[in-house]
């Protein structure tokens, strides 16, 4: 009897994933392209798209489509984590009509099926929690005050915001935003997140805390680098708790405020960045300047870029847990150099991604002609605050061109 032969069985390949795709240029950027593990959380490159305000949630706050579709363009680049930025933690606190919320558990629900997505693609979501103190405007929320440390104004905030005010906390208001950042970073949690991140920079309200313009308290809270550092230590230890060991914590800090000697400096975190860490921090990401200097960080020159190493240099005598920072950096070769450098362990990017959302893919794919580059005229970020516009857009990127 005839046995019959068996067919050879045709094996369809199996598609890679984007940073899979991307690791095939580790030979190139060996430093950029290598894996990092952070409590049984593995990030599978040092490259993330940092948090960048594009105000595109539903107007309760909730993830939408339309930021479902840009976020993943940034799952689909090839860089290792992307952040969820400026999720508000107080009804108080509102930016922009349509800033990312984290107030009620619908905010988690909306959010779940993309961190899911993304991670079954190997991508790390992480969401940066918010509270935007002296920063904010009356327009959404009623014309409250604006929580502050002590009551500073915010000069550049009070010209887009005609009633304008502030005042200084109590000890009950500081309880509170802590307890609003943790409950906040419980539903990330439930969401699916693997990265909560605390927005302590660029002169929102747990920065403000830290700095000598901001900060004028004389009690527990003020008087003292470590004092200054209070509110943040303790917001740290409250996330911790609320989260679990299993959650990555990272804090975007903010080390220069461009205001000198008058305000922050790095060496100004010389005892709470131990201390931070202590609390429960696996990430520091290392930010500059405020709502009011922001315009010293317009043009990207040599000199700036020299000066922002030698910050984050000192920046990293204080630090054991990794540090990572964005701005400025446009291409993987210069984030090889900051990372061989050892000025960093993680490199973010954000104006060069929304630039072009495949830089990474494109470089380690031999295609870099191909790239549209970030102008770094900050058009973006004057966007947020252009009536004729709901939304941030690029002067480069075809997918998100700004209108005429």
């Amino acid at each position: 009897m005839d046995v019959d032969t068996p067919q050879a069985t045709a094996i369809e390949p199996v598609a890679l994933t984007a940073v899979q795709r991307a690791s095939r240029g580790k030979a190139r950027f060996p430093m950029a392209l290598t894996p990092l593990t952070l409590r049984g959380v593995t990030l599978p490159n040092r490259l993330f798209f940092a948090p960048m305000g594009v105000d595109l949630a539903a107007h309760d706050g909730s993830f939408s489509p339309a930021l479902e579709t840009f976020l993943q363009g940034m799952v689909d680049g090839g860089c290792a984590a992307v952040i969820l930025s400026n999720a508000t933690v107080s009804k108080d606190s509102i930016l922009q009509p349509k800033g990312l919320k984290m107030l009620e558990d619908k905010h988690a629900t909306a959010l779940r099926p993309f961190i899911s997505k993304a991670r079954a693609q190997g991508v790390v979501v992480g969401v940066q929690l918010q509270h935007y103190g002296g920063q904010g405007t009356t327009t959404y929320t009623r014309g409250q005050a604006l929580l502050t440390p002590s009551g500073v104004e915010a000069k550049s905030l009070r010209k887009l915001d005609p009633r304008y005010r502030t005042r200084e906390m109590s000890l009950l208001d500081i309880q509170q935003v802590q307890d609003q950042f943790a409950q906040a970073a419980r539903r990330c949690r439930d969401a699916g997140a693997q990265l909560v991140q605390l927005q302590a920079s660029n002169g929102y309200l747990l920065s403000s805390f830290l700095s000598k313009h901001t900060n004028l308290r004389t009690d527990a809270y003020g008087g003292s680098d470590m004092a200054r550092a209070r509110m943040l230590i303790e917001t740290v230890h409250a996330v911790r708790q609320a989260i679990g060991p299993e959650i990555l914590l990272s804090v975007r800090l903010g080390i220069d405020d461009m205001m000198g000697e008058e305000g922050q400096l790095p060496e100004h975190l010389a005892e709470a960045i131990p201390a931070i860490e202590a609390a429960g921090t696996d990430l520091i990401e290392a930010s500059v300047c405020v709502a009011d200097t922001f315009n010293k960080l317009s043009t990207r020159t040599p000199e700036m870029l020299t000066y922002l190493k030698q910050q984050l240099s000192k920046v990293k005598r204080y630090a054991t847990v990794p540090l990572g920072y964005a701005g400025f950096i446009d291409s993987l070769s210069m984030a090889e150099q900051w990372l061989r450098d050892g000025s960093l362990d993680m490199v973010g990017m954000a104006r060069a991604l929304f630039a072009d959302n495949d830089l990474i893919l494109k470089t380690v794919e031999s295609r870099e002609d191909e790239i549209h580059h970030c102008l770094w005229d900050g058009k973006c970020f004057k966007d947020k605050y252009n009536p004729r516009f709901d939304r941030v857009y690029c002067c480069v990127n075809p997918k998100y061109m700004r209108p005429n």
